[in-house]
């Protein structure tokens, strides 16, 4: 099955919000936002955010999605994350057969480019109409709820579909 969204083109975030600011130097500058384009409503995070600590987070094991989709095991699995999917949409991976070392260099790697400044990252900028890259995420609908977390998004797999454009230069070893 392919999933098609159209992406709204509606006016940057700045724009929205009357700042021609990121969030990020709102926040630093000890202003706020209006709470209607950063906390979505009927969700974990939606109260007390200074509780947001104390939220126990799904954690999903990929080694229980890849038995046999028949097994209850899987049922069980398939269906916790389907659940956090449509409610808080955040959740821990284990079972995916990865080193701690390797999760702790990509980690310190992720760091090192979301420390860079702003003009270094917006080199790997993603499109208007895209997914793929540094930036915020599309807007679908008018009046969405906004994510005001900057994100990099890249394709690993399959190779074939791996679009280097995007994958940051700097620091040196992330690619």
């Amino acid at each position: 099955h392919t999933l098609q969204l159209k992406l709204l083109q509606i006016p940057n975030i700045m724009s929205i919000v009357g700042a021609p600011k990121r969030i990020q130097e709102i926040s630093a500058e000890g202003e706020e936002p209006p709470p209607e384009f950063f906390v979505k409503k009927d969700t974990i995070f939606a109260g007390n955010l200074g509780s947001v600590s104390s939220i126990q987070i799904p954690i999903i094991d990929l080694n229980l999605l890849s038995l046999n989709p028949n097994s209850e095991a899987y049922k069980d699995e398939i269906s916790k994350l389907l659940d956090t999917l449509s409610s808080c949409g955040v959740f821990q991976v284990i079972g995916h057969g990865m080193s701690s070392s390797y999760l702790e260099e990509i980690r310190n790697l992720i760091k090192k480019f979301f420390c860079l400044s702003i003009e270094e990252k917006q080199k790997y900028g993603r499109v208007a109409d895209g997914y793929e890259g540094y930036g915020n995420d599309p807007i679908f609908v008018e009046g969405q709820v906004l994510d005001w977390c900057d994100r990099l998004l890249l394709t690993a797999y399959p190779q074939d579909q791996i679009n280097l454009h995007f994958w940051p230069q700097n620091p040196p070893n992330f690619r």
